[in-house]
């Protein structure tokens, strides 16, 4: 596991945007399309577009059965499992405490890295920027997203933290595959995602006659194309090179990104209290990356 370098850093801040601007485009795209079906759709849009990449960079799948297997698994783990929960969530939650509660995951990774990834070993001082990561996203997201805990939307929130874990675990199970392309990687996974759902998609939500509005559309094949196909892509290159643990720092990225768009693009305005949280976050995110050894001088 190599330490994380520049390109490992631009490629979390590209999927940090890839992935928080699909809570937005969840939203928009239930507007029209049913839960699963969403999620049918990015899965195979996803797979359809790395499926050309991967045939251009001149990879093909590998002719192995145990990997077939170790798709379904990943796939199960890193897309069936978080994105129904989140999908399903999103309709009775809001997206912005779906995110808050997705800022969790760090904990749950570094906890099953600890045990099943050498050389990413829990220390107080990590797990103490864990927390103090977690508190600058509540800061900077605000009190609002944590209003309704609890109550008649608790389903829908032990969802979310249950799709984090799915993340969690497939990010560990995802650093220990045998040596194989990352392109190959992913579009299999998403392929086999996308083939298991089906038969519940049809028997759960059978297809009618919907014409779809063009947000909705448009928004269902940017979550198949960037947040699910080149998303994954990039998920599985830093996963493979750096670890689980630097990974799931991801969620207080996003919550971060989303805050300098706010500020930087929409002219919103920015209270001290959310500059506070943003340092929060950023001692956070240091305090979990891993000490490079001593040398002995």
């Amino acid at each position: 596991m190599q330490a994380p370098q520049t390109k490992h850093w631009l490629l979390l801040g590209t999927l940090s945007l890839a992935w928080g601007f699909a809570f937005y485009l969840i939203a928009v795209a239930l507007e029209s399309f049913q839960p699963l079906t969403i999620v049918n759709i990015r899965l195979a849009v996803g797979a359809t577009t790395l499926y050309w990449v991967m045939r251009w960079k001149g990879h093909r799948f590998p002719r192995e059965g145990h990997w077939w297997g170790r798709f379904a698994l990943l796939t199960l783990l890193g897309n069936l499992i978080p994105f129904s929960l989140i999908t399903w969530a999103e309709t009775e939650i809001s997206s912005s405490q779906a995110g808050l509660l997705m800022a969790l995951m760090p904990i749950s990774t570094m906890v099953l890295s600890h045990f099943f990834v050498h050389g990413d070993t829990l220390t107080p001082r990590r797990l103490f920027g864990v927390f103090l990561g977690f508190g600058g996203v509540v800061v900077l997201v605000g009190g609002e997203a944590l209003e309704g805990m609890g109550g008649s939307a608790l389903l829908a929130q032990l969802a979310v933290l249950l799709a984090t874990l799915a993340y969690a675990s497939n990010a560990v199970h995802a650093k220990r595959l045998p040596p194989i392309d990352t392109i190959v990687v992913s579009t299999g996974s998403l392929g086999v995602g996308a083939l298991m759902l089906l038969p519940f998609t049809l028997y759960l939500e059978p297809p009618a006659a919907i014409m779809p509005s063009l947000d909705a559309l448009g928004a269902t094949l940017t979550l198949g194309i960037v947040s699910t196909g080149l998303a994954t892509w990039m998920y599985f290159r830093v996963v493979t090179d750096c670890g689980p643990s630097f990974l799931s720092i991801i969620n207080y990225i996003i919550p971060a990104i989303a805050f300098a768009a706010g500020v930087l693009f929409l002219n919103e305005s920015a209270q001290p209290s959310q500059f506070a949280g943003l340092l929060l976050i950023l001692a956070g995110i240091a305090l979990t990356q891993n000490r490079p050894p001593v040398r002995p001088a």
